[in-house]
């Protein structure tokens, strides 16, 4: 028979995958170096329980190479193989093959890479190998380490180490000895834990004096008193001499909840730790009310509707009453109302805060209304508080005029105060304004000689008339024309600007000439030159004709 053959009928399942693996590189030498280290240990009544870890460590090039698997010896007194493991990994699966004593449970298994044939390069493996039914006394452990290169290639070295992983010991009493005494436990609690928010637990387990090693430890819960429980955290290989245990823990209900922690060593001794935590109710998120805010006339209804919280047990308060998700309140006269919410809870939530919406009822309002005839725009319409002050204004358009207002009030005056007393309306009137034209009459014939005299100008609408000298021998005050004694023409213009009935005029120009007196006698008065203070005797020249 083969070796390959020999190894298969004589290994399993372990011995196809090692057997397997050289041959996918048939055509590789690959050369192996190989050491192991002792450690004495003690087998109990019970046996022995050895945590084990495999490693596998390789070069930058392990393709081309082989791994050996990790191998454990347990070799009695007298030097003779009581026992053997090796392990390795297959397809991301640990694969342990156990001659003689014992049985390997709890095995996991990590790849990072790998070598020939499919065998771990970079891994790690972990178990534990539990060795009963051999007589108590002493041992030795051997753990082997194994170098494997492909000859030819370079950095494909890929390394094997077995060790111990702790935790292990002898189960039962050891010969000669009393028996062992249980495992010690210690539970750790928060003062106090509030329901859905996390609480650290935490439990302690120690090996004592010829005590088994640790087995398992775990911490669970109850609700109900003990009647289940629930698992808060386990651990099935614990460190030895000492563990800890914990977790953050969320309870989901308030009230008295139970705790307990178990410690079992690999004997089966087993001890418990039991306390009670009072877990208190959990606050809510806070509600809302929508509307928050509301202005309604009296007599009007508004709906609210609450929301958030935890869990919409709502009971109103305030103006409103009664309990659920909404409410309708009807506000009879005017002020200032809140309605109230809360969420309030329930055996697991304390009450909410209360959320307020505030309404205010106002009095009802008047309406003014105001229009307008042809001819201007008004202002001043709209809603009011009773009894307000309200002012309407009325503005004609060019070329009309306001002649008043009607309605529930009667006025004249461009602006009107309302006193709203109650709904009212105005009408504000206009008119087109009424054209004018302006007159004279001619001032006859003017001469250097003619005295002052007054012009007279007049408006079609009676209304004055005003002049402006623009040129001539004259001078001018308001219609009163006085000649300067120069002949020549003289040039007025005559306006009149209108008023709220009517137009401008168009402006009239006016023109008359100042002439030389006909040829005559003249009569010049020059006694001042000669005047005498006699007063009846004077001196006086005469002239006859234009040019004397």
């Amino acid at each position: 028979m083969t070796d390959i053959a020999q190894r298969i009928a004589r290994g399993g399942i372990l011995g196809v995958v090692l057997a397997l693996a050289p041959a996918a590189n048939a055509a590789q030498t690959v050369t192996q170096a190989s050491r192991y280290t002792s450690e004495p240990i003690t087998l109990g009544s019970g046996g022995y329980t050895l945590n084990f870890n495999v490693a596998w460590s390789c070069d930058d090039f392990p393709q081309p190479t082989t791994s050996a698997p990790g191998q454990i010896d347990l070799i009695d007194a007298s030097g003779g193989l009581a026992g053997r493991i090796r392990a390795t990994i297959a397809g991301g699966t640990a694969l342990v093959q156990v001659d003689g004593a014992g049985t390997v449970s709890g095995t996991s298994a990590s790849v990072i890479q790998l070598g020939a044939g499919g065998t771990p390069a970079n891994a790690f493996l972990h178990g534990t190998w539990q060795v009963p039914g051999l007589s108590p006394g002493p041992y030795t452990l051997r753990f082997w380490y194994f170098q494997d290169v492909a000859t030819g290639f370079a950095a494909s070295m890929i390394a094997t180490q077995a060790s111990d992983a702790g935790g292990g010991g002898p189960v039962g009493g050891t010969p000669g000895g009393p028996p062992a005494p249980p495992p010690g436990i210690s539970l750790s609690l928060p003062p106090s834990a509030t329901a859905f928010q996390p609480a650290a637990i935490s439990a302690t387990a120690t090996v004592p004096t010829n005590g088994n090693p640790l087995a398992s430890v775990a911490i669970d819960m109850s609700l109900d008193g003990g009647a289940t429980w629930t698992p808060i955290a386990s651990d099935p290989r614990p460190s030895s001499p000492i563990d800890m245990e914990s977790d953050s823990y969320s309870f989901i209900q308030a009230g008295n909840a139970m705790l307990r922690a178990t410690a079992t060593d690999t004997g089966g001794l087993q001890a418990t730790s039991e306390k009670t935590l009072l877990v208190a109710k959990a606050g809510q998120p806070a509600i809302s009310i929508t509307p928050p805010a509301a202005a309604v006339a009296p007599g009007q209804a508004v709906a609210f509707t609450a929301s958030g919280g935890a869990t919409g047990n709502y009971v109103w308060s305030g103006s409103a009453s009664g309990s659920g998700a909404s409410d309708t309140v009807t506000f009879p006269s005017p002020g200032t109302y809140s309605v109230s919410a809360i969420d309030s809870g329930n055996g697991n939530f304390s009450a909410s805060a209360a959320a307020t919406a505030t309404v205010t009822v106002q009095a009802p309002f008047y309406t003014l209304s105001v229009s307008a005839t042809a001819g201007g725009t008004v202002a001043g319409g709209g809603s009011y508080p009773p009894n307000a002050q309200a002012t309407a204004v009325a503005t004609a358009d060019p070329g009309s005029t306001f002649t008043g207002w009607t309605g529930d009030l009667t006025a004249v005056t461009l602006t009107l105060s309302v006193l709203m007393s109650s709904n009212k309306a105005l009408l504000a009137h206009f008119a087109p304004l009424l054209p004018q034209t302006i007159s004279f009459v001619p001032p006859g014939a003017v001469t250097t000689f003619t005295p002052a005299f007054t012009l007279l100008v007049t408006s079609s609408s009676g209304l004055p008339v005003s002049l402006a000298l623009d040129s001539g021998p004259a001078t001018l005050a308001a219609s009163l024309v006085t000649p300067t004694g120069a002949a020549g023409e003289v040039t007025l213009t005559a306006t009149q600007a209108g008023n709220a009935q009517y137009l401008p005029a168009q402006p009239l120009v006016i023109s008359f000439p100042i002439g030389l007196p006909p040829p005559g006698v003249f009569l010049s008065d020059d006694s001042a030159a000669t005047k005498r203070t006699d007063r009846e005797t004077r001196t006086t020249s005469f002239r006859s004709g234009p040019d004397h």
